[in-house]
Formats: C-alpha cells, sequence, structure tokens
C-alpha cells in the first residue's frame, strides 16, 4: 500500500475503535481493558484509577513507567488515541508539566479531549490533530517523547523517528513500547489491512527500527523485549480478522506469531 492508503486504513480502523471499544495488538481477549493493561506493564491502580475511562486495550507496553517522568516536563506521546497514557502521565508531571498528545483520527481525539476535561486535566492535557510523521510541535521543547504500539503503524518510520528527535530538546529521552518482527512478514500478509490493525502488518525487524532510531541521532539506545503472540490472540471473531485467516489460513497465522515480540525501547537525544 502507498503511504496515504495506509494512514486511510489505519485512522478507518481506529475510528470503530473510538466508537465501538474493543482493542488490537491482541488485547482485545482479555476479560476486561483492565486486565489487558496489567498483561503489558500497568498497575492495578493506573488500570482502575482516574485514567481507566481511556484505556481502550490499545497498548504494548507502558511508556509512562518506561519514560520515568519528572514533575514540570513536557511530554509529547505519538498516536495519543483515548489518552490513558496522557492521564496517567499528568499525575506525574504534575499542575506545571504538560502533555501533548497527537492523533490523526478525529474520533480518538474527541474521546481524548472528553476523557481529560473529565478526569480534570483539562489544563495541563491537550491533544493534536496530526500525523506522527509531521508533528505539530515546535523544536526543541520538548523533554519526552513517548508512544505506544503506534510507530508500527507508520509507513515512513525513518521520518517518525527524524520528528521526535526534531522536538526533543538537547538531553531529550525517547520512550517507545512497540511491536517489532524477529523476521519479516510474507508480502502477501503484511499487506492485509487485518495485519495493519493488529499492530503487526507495519512492524519491523529490530535492525531496520533501530537503524532509523540511531540514523535519526538518537544515542544511548537500551531496550527489553518479551513475545508478544499477537496475531494467536487476536480476536478470531472481528471480520478483518476472518477474512485474513480465510485468506491465509489458520495455521500459517498462528505460525508467525513467534516472530512477534513486544519491546520497551529507551534512548537519547545529545
Amino acid at each position: 500500500m502507498e503511504n496515504d492508503q495506509v494512514h486511510d486504513v489505519v485512522k478507518t480502523g481506529y475510528a470503530e475503535i473510538a466508537r465501538q471499544g474493543g482493542g488490537c495488538c491482541g488485547s482485545a481477549t482479555a476479560k476486561t481493558h483492565a486486565e489487558a493493561a496489567s498483561r503489558i506493564g500497568y498497575t492495578k491502580e493506573d488500570a482502575t484509577g482516574t485514567a481507566a475511562e481511556a484505556n481502550l486495550g490499545l497498548g504494548c507496553g507502558n511508556p509512562t513507567a518506561l519514560a520515568s517522568l519528572k514533575v514540570g516536563e513536557v511530554v509529547v506521546d505519538l498516536g495519543s488515541g483515548a489518552g490513558f497514557d496522557a492521564l496517567l502521565s499528568a499525575e506525574k508531571l504534575g499542575p506545571e508539566g504538560r502533555f501533548i498528545g497527537v492523533d490523526m483520527t478525529p474520533e480518538m481525539l474527541e474521546r481524548a479531549r472528553t476523557n481529560a476535561v473529565n478526569a480534570g486535566y483539562a489544563r495541563t492535557v491537550e491533544f493534536r490533530e496530526g500525523l506522527i510523521e509531521n508533528l505539530p510541535v515546535a523544536s526543541e521543547t520538548v523533554d519526552v517523547v513517548m508512544s505506544n504500539c503506534v510507530v508500527n503503524l507508520s509507513p515512513d518510520k525513518a521520518q517518525v523517528f527524524r520528528e521526535a528527535y526534531r522536538v526533543l530538546k538537547p538531553g531529550g529521552r525517547l520512550a517507545v513500547s512497540d511491536i517489532i518482527l524477529s523476521q519479516p512478514l510474507p508480502p502477501d500478509v503484511a499487506e492485509l489491512a487485518a495485519s495493519w490493525i493488529a499492530c503487526v502488518g507495519g512492524a519491523s525487524t529490530e535492525d531496520e527500527y533501530f537503524g532509523h532510531i540511531r540514523a535519526a541521532g538518537f544515542e544511548n539506545l537500551e531496550y527489553t523485549r518479551e513475545p508478544a503472540g499477537l496475531i494467536m490472540t487476536a480476536d478470531l471473531q472481528d471480520p478483518l480478522w476472518k477474512a485474513a485467516i480465510e485468506l491465509v489460513g489458520e495455521d500459517r497465522i498462528e505460525g508467525l506469531s513467534d516472530t512477534v515480540f513486544s519491546y520497551s525501547i529507551t534512548a537519547t537525544k545529545p
């Protein structure tokens, strides 16, 4: 797919999630979104507190913990969704901090803004419509750039990390949770619309992904990873996944799950 086609597919899929609930990345199979959050590193308090209404089960890690946020910092979130990480971050940033969520899906932005108001963070949390490849944020104004299972959805990851580098202050930090592959997906699977919405169609291999981060200028790259098994745990009742299974075959899709990993990545701008 061309870049614009990818954006359209992702926007359509996530607009439906914003309207109907549900999740991606396998979290839709959890009994509740709180249970899904506990699987990927959030505490019970995170999942059931004031931010709970913004949790749509869309993440694959906990970048708010990964970022080691400090009071008064400015944070930008790439693909902020309904605002779950925004509200958790706002608690840590305090009244002098600022959180800027960027998302291209109007339905998600509407939910996120409502959630911020209802949680009492309208003064310190804002959401801007835009692409993560072209951030609506001034250069060198941000302490932390975070993202939760979104960069894998971009058709131009190199540009995403160049933009992250641009908006960070010198010494600023990158904190990303994302899906990365141990080997490329077969082309026919990668091209399926369903695989994009499920956070795997656009995923890169580790060498490719880390190469983009380093090429953007980041240093001190560190990471941990664990098997994600996302394809096997995807919601097989979802129409998109049903179509994928019919085209590819359930056995083949399940076999690909061993190549899918959830990464927690940090790096710094010198």
